[in-house]
């Protein structure tokens, strides 16, 4: 994960390629704040207090305004004050970047406001890409009513997924979900009665879902159920590997790795489509795949496109079955 910080941080520097900046817009409570500046200090990211003016309404969409409060008079402030630029250092590493919005700082505002932002809502932490205006706000919610829906009406342990994972009757199962992303394989998985651990390495989507994740607390049979590591997983299953000797540390360890779609399509969901332009693909699949293999209890499943052929590793292990869903498959390979 360092290096993945490191990576974004010097483009947030250079101002090219993808930067992350960090914007509260739920001023109103101390929690987004408080939360803001523990962000900033983990991963290096810019904390932006950016108050828009009417000329710069248009860039954010509609339903990002009703967030936002209308920028104070300056008074007899002179453009120095006005466009100031102050450091907390509190915690020695977080920084905040005061921009208004008047016209001689526009340009300015101009390339902050370019930058992809993680910003605390009233509804919680989002990941908003200016340019994608039409996307809207990326934001995990384990009790959103499509995850909801899916729950009630999926299939249950008869779903594709649940199936895969090889969960029955009232059996529990330890899971590890190595790349989590939004979350929602977990939420199936943990909603069929599997207590779920779900490792991710991008401190960018690792921070959507512990902001989802304490949102959940009214919610105990998927709280209890629900955990995170930010890590990077294939040094995890290593690391947890050797200190086992030789004992399981899931029964079931699960991979759904980045992978490259054909073409741009409408079909592809925005937040995959933004996490390839964030990530790129995953790159290490194969020693993902041979890590959890080493050190899985009762199987290691991969999720893949109903397109792609299983993943080639050097063993020239092949899945043990395969479970066909409407869109993809999930690569099954049954422990001996």
């Amino acid at each position: 994960m360092p290096d993945i910080i490191t990576a974004l941080n010097e483009q947030n520097t250079k101002k090219e390629g993808i930067g992350i900046v960090i914007l509260i817009e739920d001023k109103d409570h101390i929690k987004p704040q408080e939360d803001a500046k523990k962000l900033s200090a983990e991963t290096g990211f810019t904390i932006v207090k950016y108050r828009p003016s009417k000329a710069n309404t248009n860039v954010s969409s509609k339903s990002h305004h009703k967030h936002t409060k209308k920028k104070p008079k300056q008074g007899g402030k002179n453009k120095s004050q006005a466009n100031k630029k102050s450091h907390d250092t509190s915690d020695g590493t977080s920084h905040n970047t005061d921009l208004s919005a008047s016209n001689s700082d526009a340009s300015d505002a101009g390339k902050t406001l370019s930058e992809w932002q993680l910003v605390y809502t009233t509804e919680g932490l989002a990941l908003r890409l200016n340019n994608e205006p039409t996307w809207g706000d990326i934001l995990v919610d384990f009790n959103s009513d499509a995850l909801n829906y899916r729950k009630q009406h999926g299939g249950g342990r008869n779903e594709a997924l649940a199936r895969a994972i090889g969960i029955k009757g009232s059996e529990s199962l330890s899971v590890i979900d190595c790349t989590a992303g939004m979350g929602s394989d977990s939420f199936v998985m943990a909603s069929v009665g599997a207590n779920v651990l779900m490792l991710e390495r991008s401190p960018v989507i690792a921070a959507l879902l512990e902001d989802a994740l304490a949102r959940i607390e009214e919610i105990p049979d998927l709280h209890e159920k629900l955990s995170l590591i930010k890590t990077d997983a294939t040094d995890y299953l290593l690391q947890k590997g050797e200190n086992s000797k030789g004992q399981a540390i899931a029964d079931v360890i699960y991979l759904d790795p980045m992978f490259p779609h054909k073409k741009k399509s409408a079909l592809v969901k925005k937040e995959m489509r933004a996490f390839q332009q964030l990530l790129g693909a995953d790159m290490d699949s194969e020693q993902l795949l041979e890590a959890a293999l080493s050190c899985a209890g009762k199987r290691v499943v991969v999720k893949r496109p109903s397109y792609a052929e299983p993943i080639e590793i050097a063993s020239g292990r092949k899945p043990s079955t395969i479970i066909e869903s409407k869109k993809h498959r999930f690569d099954v390979y049954i422990q001996h």
